[in-house]
C-alpha cells in the first residue's frame, strides 16, 4: 500500500544528530509515511548512519545526489515521492519530530479539507527546550481552517519543516524551492500561505528545531554576520514581496504592506542588530541589499515604524553607517531616548546629535511609541470582593509622586453598552521602575489596586452570564492613554481564582489573548464524583437544569492544542427539575505514553483534555454545559496499570480543576501532588503525596536557568504521603550560603535510576495557601504558584528594590558613589575577587598578608549574592548594594583580580591594585581580534585601566602583554603573584591532606584535577556557558577507577551539571572556595588553554593537556601569546582514549616531557617564591604615602 505521507530529510554533515532525528521519524505513530533521506554529498558519515535505517525499516529510502544545498536537495526529494502519497513534509536532518506530531496534523487535515497544517515549534538545544518566540503565536488553542489574511500574525510562520502540505495543493501551485541561496524557506512557505484556501493550526510542539553547540559548524540561522547571509534574505524577502506586487486581487496590496511592514521589524532588523559586531564587508553587504529591498517598500512603511527603528532604517537609507552603529551601540547600552514637546512629543537621540546629521522633525514624532504599560499583578478575594493589583503607566512618563497620574478601571459588558467606571487607588510600588528595565525614567507611583464587588454586575438585584472586559484609563502628563489589563506567562495573576456568587453563579476572572476579562457564569452542570473504575475513568455528577424532551446526553473531550475531539455517551437519571449523570472515558483514549527511541525532551510530558457536557435535540442543536467541580474535592491521580506495559510505566492520569474549577483528564508523566505548605520553626514545609514507588526519593530543588541543584531529606509514610522541610536560607554552596536568587523548581528523585524524576503540582485545595511569601536568614523568599498548579520557589535577590535594575543603579551612582567622593578617605582595604563571586586569589592572599601584620586598616570584601563565606577578619559588602557604590568611593585601597566598572574614576590619594586572574596563554583584552561575547568590552577596559595605581604581573614573560593588551601606561610590578604563595607553604601536604578529607576523597587514592577554560562561542545565553565535557568518564572510570578519583572544577563561567559527579570516581569541586586548595591536593593535573596551567607549575606536579579543539580555539576564537604546541610543558591530547591512557602511565610521560617543563617552569614561575604578597602589598602602602 502506498504512504500517505512522504517525509522528506536532506542530509549534510550531521553525523552528531541525524540518529537522533531518524528515531524520531521511525517512532511517530502515524506509521503510513515514508522517509526520504537526501544524501547532498555529505563528506562525514551521515550517509552511512542513514543507509543503516535503509536496510532495517523498509519505509526509509536512501537517495544519493552531489551536494547543491538544502533547496535543491529538498526538490530532489519531492521528485522521488511515492507516485499515491497524498501529503508531504521536510524535516532538517539535526531537528526532532515529536512522536504524535504527523499523526495529530493528518488527522486535522483529513477532518478539514485545508490545504496545509502547520504546528508550533520549540528550540532545543542541550537538555533544554523552549518555545520558538517568533513562532509563539502558534501556540495556544488549534485553529481549523483559518488564513494569513485572517491572522496576519502567520508572516512569521515562514518556514517549510513545521507544516504538512497536501499534495495537490502544492502540485497545483507549482512550488519549487529556490537553489543556490540560504533562507530558501521564504519564498515558498510565504505564497503558499497566501495562495491556500485554507491553513489548520496545531498549538501542541510539532517540531523541535536544534541550536547546534559543542564543536559543530554553525547552523544557517547561526550565520548572521556573514556577508552572504543578509544578500540571500534580501533575495529571499523580495522574491515574496514581488510575488504580492504582481498579484491582481486587491487585497494583495494590503498583504504587500503588512508583509513589507513584518520584514523591516522582524527579518531585516535581525541584521541591524549584529552590525556593531559585524565586519565592514558585511557593513557593506548590509546597506546594498538593504537599500535594494528598501526600494520596494512604500515610504509610508517606513514612517509608521516605531520611532527607534524608523530612524534606523533613514540612516540605512542615507548610507549612514558610522551613526547608525553609533545608534545601536547606544541602544544596547540601553541609554534612554530624551522627550520634548507639550502636545507632540518628539525623540531626540544623543548619538545623532553629536554626529550632526539630521533627519526630518516627522521622523523624530514620537506620539505613537508613548502607549500604555498595564500589566496585572495579582488577582485574588477577600472578604467577598475582588481585589485587583497592577501597573499603569504611559512608556517614557514619569510617575514619580503620587499624584503623577489619574487611574480609572471601566468595566463594560459583551455585547451591550453598559459600562462601569471605578477609580483605582494609586499605590507607591518602586519595583515598577526596577521591573522596567530602563534606566531614565521613574514609575514608582505606577502601582494600583481596587476592590471590585461583585454586586455591581448585577442587574435590577440579579445576576445574569456575561463577559465584562476589563480596561485602565491613564491621564498623566496632559496624556491620556487606554488599554487592557494584560497578565501573560506563568505568574498566577494569568490564572485568577473564581468565587461561587451564590448557590448557581460563580464569578470567573479569566484571561483571553492575554487581556483581563470577568466572566459571570451559571453553573449547569457539577461533578461530584470522579474514580477509576477497572480500565476507565468514571465521572458522575448532576445536571442542574431541566433537559428537553427528545435531548441526548454525551460527555466531550477536547485537547485544545490539537484539535481533537472525543465523545462519550451519558447516563442520566431524571431527578426532579435536574438529572443525575454517569460516564465512563476508557484509560487508553487519555493516557500519555511513552516512545522510547525518542529523545525525552521531545515528548510531551502531559496530555491535557478540557471536558464538557452536551446536550444534543433531535434536529442536532446542542446545549453545552462546562462541567465545574464540586467544592471541597481534591483533585485525583492514578499510575497507569500494568496492562499499559512498558509505555505507561511511571505514567499516571489525573482530574485537576485547577484555578477555574473545570474538570480536566491529563495524561501525564508522574507527579508528586503537594497538599499543604507552611512556614514552620525557620524552614518551609511542604507536605503531600505521590505514587509509592517513590516511596524513600529525595526532594530536590534545581535552578531553572542555570545548572544547580540541592537536595533534602523527605520523610514518607508507606502509603506515599510526605512531608519535607528545608531551610533555602542555608541550602547554597557547602551548606553555609542562600541558594542562589532566582526561580527553583521542586522534583523527587529516588536513588533508582530507573524511576524517572517527579515533578510537583499543587492540588487545587492547597492552592489557596499560595503565595507563601516568607524571610529566613535574612533573605526574602516567594513559595509562588505558576502556570496554575505548578510550585515555584523563587528567591529573592538581597538587593532592595530601591538598588536592583538599571535606574537604581544609575541613581546609586549619582546618590551615593559620586557624593561619596568628596567625603574624606576611609582608611580601608576593599577587596574584590572575581567580582564577589569568591574569597580567593590574589586579594585573599594580600588580606591574610596585612592581617599577618597587625594592620589597622578595615577590610571590607565585596560578596554577590550572598555566596561566600567570609572570615570574621572581613566585613561583607553586597555586589551593587549601597555600600558597595560607598566603598568605591571611600576606600583608601581597592584591590581587584578582575574588572571594575568604567565609571569607577581614582580619587586623589586613592590606590587601585589591579592583581588579573592569571599569566596569559590566551589572548586578552585588545590583543582579542574576534569577540564573540561582550562587544563593548575592550571600550570599557580602556577606560577602566586608565584608573589602576598598580597592575601586578606574574612573570617577566607578562609584564610587556598586560601594557599592551590593557593600553596601560602606569605602574606594573613585577613582584609574581600572591595567591601562589600559598603553594609555598611549608605546611602544604598537611593542607593537601584537610582537602581531600573535606571531599571525601578516599585515602590512597590518586587525585586528578580537571580543570578546563571556557569557550566563548559556546553559551547558553549571555554569561553562561557550555561545559563541553569530552572525556568518555566511562572509559575511565574503568580503567582507573581502581585506584584514581577525577576532581572536576568548572569554569566560573560554566553553569553546566559535571556529569557523573557523586559516583564514587568524578568529584565536582567546582564549587569549592579556592582553588588552590584543590592544586595542593591533586597528584596531577588536566587542563586546555586555562591559566591554571602557570599556577600548577609551582608545585613541578605533571600536567596533561586535554585540547581537543586546539586548531579552532587558537585560529578562530582567542590565539596564543607563545607557542603552546612547542613549548607545553605535558603533551597536547586530542581524544579521550589518549588521555587515559596518558594517566594511566603519567610516569613516563613526565619523564618525557621533563626538559619542557624545565623550561617551562623557568620562563613562567620566574619571580614567585613565597614572598608575593608581601612584595604588592608593600608597594601598595608605599604609593599611598606618596600620593
Amino acid at each position: 500500500m502506498a504512504p500517505r505521507l512522504s517525509v522528506i530529510v536532506p542530509i549534510y554533515n550531521v553525523e552528531r544528530y541525524l540518529p537522533a532525528c531518524l528515531d524520531s521519524l521511525a517512532a511517530q505513530t502515524f506509521r503510513d509515511l515514508e522517509v526520504l533521506m537526501v544524501d547532498d554529498g555529505s563528506p562525514d558519515d551521515s550517509a552511512s548512519i542513514a543507509a543503516a535505517y535503509e536496510s532495517r525499516d523498509e519505509r526509509f529510502k536512501l537517495i544519493r545526489k552531489e551536494n547543491a544545498g538544502l533547496g535543491a536537495a529538498r526538490n530532489t526529494g519531492i521528485a522521488h515521492m511515492s507516485a499515491d502519497a497524498e501529503f508531504l513534509t521536510f524535516v532538517d536532518s539535526d531537528d526532532v519530530i515529536p512522536p504524535d506530531a504527523y499523526r495529530q496534523m493528518i488527522a486535522s487535515l483529513d477532518e478539514s479539507g485545508s490545504d496545509f497544517a502547520t504546528g508550533n515549534v520549540f528550540h532545543l538545544k542541550g537538555e533544554k527546550s523552549w518555545q520558538v518566540p517568533l513562532l509563539k503565536m502558534l501556540a495556544g488553542e488549534a485553529r481549523r481552517r483559518t488564513h494569513i489574511s485572517r491572522n496576519p500574525k502567520l508572516i512569521a510562520d515562514r518556514i517549510a519543516c513545521n507544516k504538512v502540505f497536501r499534495r495537490t495543493f502544492w502540485e497545483r501551485e507549482g512550488f519549487v524551492f529556490p537553489e543556490g541561496i540560504l533562507h530558501e524557506d521564504i519564498p515558498v512557505v510565504l505564497p503558499a500561505h497566501y495562495r491556500a484556501e485554507a491553513v489548520d493550526i496545531i498549538g501542541e510542539p510539532t517540531y523541535f528545531w536544534r541550536l547546534r553547540e559543542g564543536e559543530s559548524a554553525p547552523s544557517i540561522t547561526q550565520r548572521r554576520k556573514e556577508p552572504q547571509a543578509i544578500r540571500d534574505r534580501v533575495t529571499a524577502v523580495s522574491m515574496v514581496s514581488d510575488y504580492l506586487s504582481q498579484q491582481t486581487g486587491p487585497e494583495f496590496a494590503e498583504y504587500k504592506r503588512q508583509y513589507d511592514d513584518r520584514v523591516l521589524r522582524d527579518d531585516l532588523r535581525l541584521f541591524l542588530r549584529v552590525l556593531p559586531d559585524a565586519t565592514a564587508e558585511f557593513h557593506e553587504a548590509f546597506l546594498e541589499a538593504a537599500n535594494r529591498y528598501l526600494d520596494m517598500v512604500d515610504p509610508k512603511i517606513v514612517m509608521a515604524l516605531p520611532t527607534d527603528l524608523r530612524v534606523q532604517w533613514l540612516l540605512v537609507r542615507k548610507h549612514a553607517m558610522p551613526e547608525l552603529i553609533a545608534l545601536l551601540a547606544s541602544q544596547r547600552r540601553k541609554e534612554p531616548i530624551e522627550v520634548s514637546g507639550t502636545f507632540r512629543k518628539y525623540a531626540s537621540f544623543r548619538t545623532l546629535e553629536e554626529s550632526g546629521l539630521e533627519l526630518p522633525k516627522s521622523a523624530l514624532r514620537i506620539d505613537g511609541d508613548l502607549g500604555l504599560r498595564a500589566p496585572l499583578r495579582s488577582v485574588t478575594w477577600q472578604d467577598g470582593k475582588l481585589l485587583l493589583s497592577g501597573d499603569a503607566y504611559i512608556d517614557k512618563i514619569d510617575v514619580s509622586a503620587k499624584r503623577s497620574s489619574v487611574k480609572i478601571v471601566q468595566l463594560k459588558r459583551h455585547g451591550s453598552r453598559r459600562r462601569v467606571f471605578l477609580p483605582a487607588k494609586n499605590i507607591y510600588r518602586p519595583e515598577c521602575t526596577t521591573d522596567s528595565g530602563q534606566q531614565r525614567y521613574n514609575y514608582d507611583w505606577a502601582g494600583w489596586e481596587l476592590a471590585l464587588d461583585p454586586a455591581k454586575l448585577r442587574k435590577g438585584g440579579t445576576w445574569q452570564e456575561g463577559l465584562w472586559h476589563v480596561g485602565i484609563n491613564v491621564y498623566a502628563s496632559g496624556l491620556v492613554r487606554r488599554s487592557g489589563i494584560w497578565t501573560r506567562g506563568g505568574s498566577a495573576a494569568n490564572f485568577p481564582p473564581y468565587q461561587w456568587l451564590d448557590d448557581d453563579f460563580r464569578l470567573l476572572p479569566t484571561v483571553e489573548r492575554s487581556a483581563l476579562k470577568l466572566r459571570v457564569e451559571k453553573v449547569r452542570a457539577l461533578i461530584t464524583g470522579r474514580r477509576l473504575d477497572g480500565d476507565a475513568v468514571e465521572v458522575s455528577g448532576d445536571i442542574r437544569v431541566p433537559l428537553k424532551a427528545g435531548e441526548t446526553v454525551t460527555f466531550r473531550l477536547s485537547h485544545t492544542k490539537s484539535g481533537e475531539v472525543r465523545t462519550y455517551p451519558v447516563e442520566v437519571a431524571q431527578e426532579g427539575a435536574g438529572a443525575t449523570f454517569r460516564t465512563r472515558v476508557p484509560l487508553e483514549d487519555v493516557a500519555l505514553l511513552s516512545t522510547s527511541t525518542v529523545d525525552d525532551k521531545a515528548q510531551p510530558d502531559r496530555r491535557r483534555w478540557s471536558t464538557v457536557l452536551v446536550a444534543t435535540a433531535a434536529d442536532g442543536t446542542e446545549r453545552q454545559f462546562s462541567s465545574v467541580v464540586q467544592e471541597g474535592l481534591e483533585d485525583l491521580s492514578f499510575d497507569l496499570p500494568a496492562s499499559f506495559g512498558e509505555a505507561g510505566a511511571h505514567r499516571e492520569i489525573a482530574l485537576t480543576s485547577g484555578h477555574n474549577g473545570y474538570l480536566k483528564i491529563t495524561g501525564r508523566t508522574r507527579r508528586a501532588v503537594i497538599r499543604g505548605v507552611a512556614q514552620e520553626d525557620g524552614k518551609i514545609v511542604v507536605r503531600g503525596r505521590c505514587s509509592r514507588e517513590l516511596v524513600g526519593a529525595d526532594l530536590v530543588l534545581k535552578a531553572t536557568n542555570r545548572y544547580d541543584e540541592r537536595t533534602a531529606a523527605v520523610d514518607w509514610a508507606e502509603d506515599g504521603t510526605f512531608s519535607v522541610a528545608f531551610d533555602p536560607s542555608v541550602m547554597g554552596g557547602s551548606g553555609q550560603v542562600p541558594l542562589k536568587a532566582g526561580r527553583w523548581n521542586l522534583l523527587l528523585r529516588s536513588a533508582n535510576p530507573d524511576v524517572p524524576d517527579a515533578q510537583f503540582v499543587i492540588d487545587r485545595l492547597a492552592l489557596r495557601q499560595f503565595p507563601l511569601h516568607t524571610e529566613l536568614g535574612g533573605r526574602r523568599y516567594w513559595f509562588e504558584n505558576r502556570w496554575s498548579d505548578y510550585p515555584q520557589l523563587n528567591c529573592r535577590s538581597e538587593l532592595s528594590d530601591l538598588e536592583r535594575g538599571p535606574y537604581r543603579q544609575l541613581q546609586l551612582r549619582r546618590e551615593v558613589y559620586q557624593p561619596g567622593r568628596q567625603q574624606p578617605l576611609r582608611d580601608q582595604v576593599f577587596f574584590l575577587s572575581y567580582n564577589g563571586k569568591q574569597y580567593s586569589d590574589s586579594p585573599r592572599a594580600m588580606h591574610e598578608e596585612l592581617l599577618r601584620r597587625g594592620s589597622d586598616l578595615k577590610f571590607l570584601w565585596a560578596v554577590r549574592d550572598g555566596q561566600v563565606v567570609l572570615p570574621p577578619t572581613a566585613d561583607k559588602v553586597r555586589m551593587w548594594g549601597r555600600e558597595w557604590f560607598e566603598a568605591l568611593a571611600t576606600s583608601r585601597y581597592i584591590v581587584t583580580n578582575g574588572h571594575l566598572p568604567e565609571w569607577v574614576e581614582r580619587r586623589p590619594g586613592q590606590v587601585i591594585v589591579q592583581t588579573w586572574h592569571g599569566t596569559m596563554l590566551k589572548k586578552i583584552g585588545h590583543d582579542i581580534e574576534t569577540l564573540y561575547f561582550d562587544r563593548e568590552y575592550q571600550n570599557r577596559l580602556a577606560l577602566e585601566a586608565k584608573n589602576w595605581s598598580l597592575l601586578v604581573s606574574s612573570n617577566r614573560f607578562s609584564t610587556p602583554i598586560l601594557k599592551r593588551a590593557f593600553s596601560y601606561d602606569g605602574e606594573i610590578l613585577e613582584a609574581g603573584y600572591p595567591r601562589n604563595d600559598y603553594l609555598y607553604s611549608p605546611d602544604r601536604d598537611k593542607i593537601a591532606e584537610k582537602v581531600r578529607k573535606t571531599l571525601g576523597i578516599p585515602s590512597g587514592k590518586k587525585v586528578v584535577l580537571y580543570a578546563p577554560t571556557w569557550r566563548d562561542d559556546q553559551s547558553h545565553s549571555a554569561g553562561q556557558y557550555l561545559f563541553d565535557l569530552r572525556i568518555d568518564l566511562d572509559d575511565a572510570r574503568r580503567r582507573l577507577g581502581e585506584d584514581h578519583v577525577l576532581l572536576i572544577r568548572r569554569h566560573s563561567n560554566v553553569v553546566d551539571a559535571v556529569p557523573g559527579a557523586g559516583n564514587g570516581f568524578v568529584w565536582d569541586a567546582s564549587e569549592y572556595p579556592d582553588i588552590a586548595d584543590l592544586y595542593l591536593a591533586a597528584d596531577m593535573m588536566i587542563t586546555d588553554y586555562s591559566s591554571v596551567m602557570f599556577d600548577y607549575a609551582h608545585l613541578k606536579r605533571p600536567m596533561l593537556f586535554f585540547t581537543y579543539d586546539l586548531e579552532h580555539y587558537r585560529d578562530t576564537l582567542r590565539g596564543f601569546y607563545f607557542d603552546f604546541e612547542k613549548d607545553s610543558p605535558g603533551p597536547l591530547i586530542s581524544t579521550s582514549e589518549e588521555l587515559v591512557t596518558a594517566i594511566r602511565n603519567i610516569d613516563e610521560v613526565s619523564a618525557e616531557y621533563e626538559e619542557r617543563f624545565a623550561r617551562f617552569h623557568h620562563l613562567f614561575c620566574d619571580l614567585d617564591d613565597g614572598e608575593a604578597s608581601k612584595r604588592v602589598v608593600d608597594r601598595m602602602l608605599e604609593q599611598a604615602k606618596e600620593i
